[in-house]
């Protein structure tokens, strides 16, 4: 029997969010069909995570893997990759997120130098970083290091059509180097969905939410400052807005709310677990970020019949259905944000119409029967996207 294929997924750290869980659940479908090898650095959180990997699955631990820049330490990582690397002998090798796809593409690159089976280099950013989270100069650098690396890259996966051109645009690889491959999110709804009464709020109360890191790049003071406006606008109108989430701006977003808005048109719950659960005591969903690779939650409140407010950048607009399921404004601005928000809150029968047609596009199955944006969706493409590669001998 001829050996299966070796592909090695590399992640700068499995930790909560969607980029580790997506990573792992590859992995998981690609053991019937491969051999599959994961490398990621340490992390705190990571044992949850490994359980969800079947036996079949080889974990590695690179010691020197992480997020924060560290020449001594990014340099041992690199060391120990292209050591793996040349031990394993990969047919792919898939890289994820910004630290480990760029150690990871190098070292693959550097192990591939005299080696009698070349190994396909393959990235998945989850999200470029081409604006929204740093000042020019910064990102300057990011994009010149990426153009840079993509001289060491095959192929690119991208979450969102929205991503792809984007970072096409920008000179990162080619568009022929891009392939689009959604992020698998599970839209099975909570066991028990948090309702209006369990947080305090009158049922007659119209609830807009968000569930977010409390960052800057999520954009939530516009949320903040759309809310002024409506509540200056809609003096009768009965609003509350729901902030779920924790994070380095949770201080300065609570104390902003109490200077200048009306007692109690906020309520902040801080760091919730079961953030998906008190989807159930909105009516409205907002996402006000500043950059977006695709947008879980979005996508989570939609198949609760929730129609969905988004800011118009990188693949946010590619999870609604614009006048259907919802509206994409201009980011960074509190007044289209608001103009939005405002016709939801005044016209309850377009509100329920788009939160049905929203429901039944968040949980719609693709060409091949597929839930859209499932896992299995995703896997069977990936799957589909190898397959094609080695095929092809790994030409561009």
């Amino acid at each position: 029997m001829p050996a299966k294929p070796l592909i090695v997924h590399i992640i700068t750290r499995l930790e909560p969010g969607g980029s580790s869980r997506n990573t792992v659940d590859s992995c998981s479908a690609q053991a019937a069909e491969y051999d599959v090898v994961l490398l990621a650095g340490p992390h705190k959180d990571s044992g949850e995570l490994l359980k969800l990997l079947p036996p079949e699955v080889n974990y590695i631990e690179v010691k020197g893997l992480q997020r924060e820049l560290s020449a001594a330490k990014d340099f041992g990582a690199l060391l120990e990759l292209r050591h793996e690397l040349c031990h394993l002998k990969p047919d792919i090798v898939h890289t994820h997120t910004s630290k480990a796809g760029a150690l990871g593409r190098i070292a693959a690159a550097w192990a591939n130098l005299g080696a009698e089976k070349r190994a396909l280099i393959l990235h998945t950013p989850h999200g470029h970083l081409l604006y929204g989270y740093y000042g020019p100069v910064r990102t300057f650098i990011f994009k010149f290091a990426e153009r840079l690396l993509a001289r060491f890259t095959d192929y690119f996966i991208a979450l969102t059509p929205g991503e792809k051109r984007e970072s096409a645009a920008a000179g990162i690889g080619r568009p022929s180097q891009w392939t689009v491959i959604h992020s698998g999110v599970q839209l099975k709804p909570p066991v028990a969905l948090v309702s209006k009464r369990d947080l305090g709020i009158a049922p007659e109360e119209t609830v807009i939410g968000t569930v977010a890191r409390l960052e800057p790049v999520k954009g939530v003071e516009y949320l903040l400052l759309a809310a002024l406006l409506l509540a200056r606008r809609l003096p009768e109108a009965r609003l509350r807005f729901l902030i779920v989430g924790g994070g380095a701006l949770e201080a300065a977003l609570r104390d902003l709310a109490s200077r200048l808005a009306p007692e109690g048109l906020f309520l902040f719950t801080g760091f919730r677990s079961d953030a998906a659960a008190l989807l159930g005591a909105m009516d409205i969903y907002a996402q006000p970020s500043l950059n977006e690779a695709m947008g879980r939650a979005p996508l989570e409140a939609q198949a609760l019949g929730l129609p969905a407010v988004v800011s118009a950048v990188c693949g946010l607009p590619d999870v609604i259905r614009e006048g259907e399921t919802g509206f994409a404004v201009k980011p960074a601005d509190p007044a289209a944000l608001a103009a939005a928000l405002e016709k939801l809150i005044t016209e309850p029968g377009v509100r329920a119409r788009m939160g049905a047609a929203a429901k039944n596009w968040a949980l719609s199955s693709d060409a091949s029967g597929l839930p859209r944006f499932g896992p299995e969706s995703m896997n069977a493409q990936l799957k589909t996207f190898y397959a094609r590669i080695l095929g092809g001998a790994g030409k561009r």
